[in-house]
């Protein structure tokens, strides 16, 4: 069996994106999720998966940082099983202009893929991306584009003022076909408990994102993410739909972290 790498990279995304919103406030924290099968359609080599997602997301002073950690056990259709760990780390400025990245994943045991770098965008508009892995790699970042965390920030912001729909260039790293475009529709709000206030309420969005490659013609997006955020930037779930499978992450732990001290 077969794990496509862009399977890998849309993990390792999802976890990018759930880092928190750059020019918001913050919640550093850290979280689990459950990660299990929602559906399974016909043409597909993955015939299950389940798992754990685990990410720790800080206010570092001048810049954020982000710690995750993907385990999955994978079925394939011919019977075969796969148990794989994807680490992602990752560092974005405040002013959203320098990022560094680093990206592993193992199946067995076993490294299959390694992804490194770091990019850096001018106040004039784009920038570049340095791969340092799998090999050395530059990438032109086009103007308007942006690094997660200030995306997830644009996000969580146009959601507070009643936007529905927002399309950017995004740069996460975490696979070899960045940047992307990614259109965001985002749905109407409701209330849910807090996590960490007892009796009150917060309002959460349901933001689906399609992520299309830059150089893709066809109308289906590669991959696509279902989130309900919280205007923190914390996930309440999630949900990963590849065209021919879809999981689904349930947030099983929450802890609220301290920043650190500058």
């Amino acid at each position: 069996m077969r794990i496509a790498p862009r399977w890998i990279g849309m993990l390792a995304a999802l976890a990018v994106l759930l880092s928190g919103a750059a020019r918001a406030e913050l919640a550093s924290h850290r979280a689990v999720y459950r990660m299990t099968q929602e559906t399974t359609r016909a043409g597909g080599d993955i015939a299950g998966a389940d798992g754990e997602l685990m990410l720790e997301f800080i206010d570092a002073c001048e810049g954020w940082t982000l710690e995750q950690r993907i385990a999955l056990t994978i079925v394939g259709v011919d019977g075969g099983e796969i148990e794989s760990v994807t680490t992602f780390t990752s560092w974005e400025s405040k002013d959203g202009e320098r990022y560094r990245f680093e990206q592993n994943t193992r199946h067995d045991g076993v490294s299959i893929e390694e992804l490194s770098g770091r990019a850096a965008l001018t106040a004039t508009g784009g920038g570049r991306a340095t791969l340092t892995k799998p090999e050395a790699m530059n990438i032109p970042l086009p103007p308007g584009a942006m690094f997660p965390a200030d995306h997830t920030a644009l996000l969580m912001a146009s959601a507070e003022a009643g936007k529905r729909f927002v399309v950017r260039t995004v740069f996460d790293g975490t696979t070899v076909d960045n940047p992307n475009r990614v259109s965001a529709f985002i749905g109407a709000s409701r209330a849910l408990p807090s996590l960490t206030v007892e009796d009150a309420e917060v309002r959460v969005w349901p933001i689906r994102l399609a992520f299309y490659s830059m150089t893709k013609r066809e109308p289906d997006p590669d991959v696509e993410i279902g989130l309900l955020m919280q205007a923190d930037g914390v996930a309440r779930a999630v949900q990963l739909d590849y065209g021919t499978f879809t999981m689904r992450g349930e947030l099983t732990e929450y802890e609220s972290l301290t920043p650190i001290d500058c």
